[in-house]
């Protein structure tokens, strides 16, 4: 078993195409290529499939992903008792987050107890940092999501409540609040299928039976920002992600909105990591 060619499955696996997964590895795309295909050649199989730019597991390509996920996270738990017999906390911590700004403060506070650690910072939305916990590709994410899963273990951080802001010469700047039936008469610009705070919005919308006039969407909380000073629309966010602008104005919900929870996850067979522990450390557990 050549474990070079099952991390190059595994890394393309889990970013979910060859360009992503050399990007991330810091080597070739033709090195991955090759290393992938002498495995599948090797066993007579094919594990993976190419979808355009992406690639798409085969159901023997998905149970070997689950194999390899906790492979690897093995491998990452014997460098760190290596580590803590040098009794000097080194590697690397992967930290996903579904908005930079919620991890600012836990790495701040990571890296000043952890000097020897460097740090890779992944974002996306939650469903996709999700995704990258479970396969190993990152150790502890922060996420709006508390879907139960039997493989992760989730850790309330707190809440915040969603706002709309808008650019300063829209027709809704100078009332400093908002209601969810305005959302009827301006575009709505929000993330894509997946972000929390999406669902959250759509939930609200669907429960006052309330449908927006036109929905521009996107794919980062930066475009949202970038999109409403365009003029484009009303954007809507978790508060914290709110960009303090000239050029744009805060925006209150009058209506009642339950607020999005974040929490920090990770994987159960990482609950004993020195580097998850560490990071739980930050966070006052």
């Amino acid at each position: 078993m050549n474990l070079t060619h099952l991390r190059a499955f595994h890394l393309v696996a889990t970013h979910g195409s060859y360009v992503a997964a050399a990007a991330a590895a810091k080597v070739s795309q033709p090195t991955l290529s090759e290393q992938v295909r002498l495995l599948e050649r090797h066993h007579g199989i094919q594990l993976l499939q190419r979808a355009g730019r992406s690639v798409e597991l085969t159901p023997l390509g998905g149970k070997l992903l689950a194999v390899t996920a906790r492979l690897f996270a093995a491998e990452l738990e014997a460098e760190t008792v290596l580590a803590r017999a040098r009794n000097v906390m080194q590697g690397e911590l992967r930290f996903g987050t579904d908005a930079p700004i919620n991890a600012v403060g836990v790495l701040s506070t990571f890296r000043q107890l952890n000097p020897g650690v460097s740090i890779q910072l992944v974002s996306g939305n939650s469903a996709e940092v999700r995704r990258r916990v479970l396969a190993g590709t990152v150790d502890v994410g922060i996420i709006a999501d508390e879907t139960p899963h039997p493989d992760l273990i989730a850790r309330r951080l707190g809440t915040q409540d969603l706002v709309a802001f808008v650019r300063q010469d829209h027709p809704l700047a100078g009332s400093k609040v908002i209601r969810l039936r305005d959302l009827v008469d301006h575009p709505l610009i929000i993330r894509e299928i997946g972000s929390v705070t999406r669902r959250s919005i759509e939930t609200a919308l669907s429960a006052a039976q309330l449908q927006p006039a036109e929905v521009l969407e996107t794919d980062s909380r930066e475009a949202v920002h970038a999109a409403v000073i365009a003029g484009l629309g009303i954007g809507v966010i978790a508060e914290d992600e709110f960009n303090d602008d000239p050029r744009l104005v805060l925006l209150d919900f009058v209506d009642s909105i339950p607020p999005i929870t974040e929490y920090l996850v990770y994987r159960r067979d990482k609950q004993r990591s020195h580097v998850v522990d560490a990071v739980l450390g930050c966070v006052g557990g």
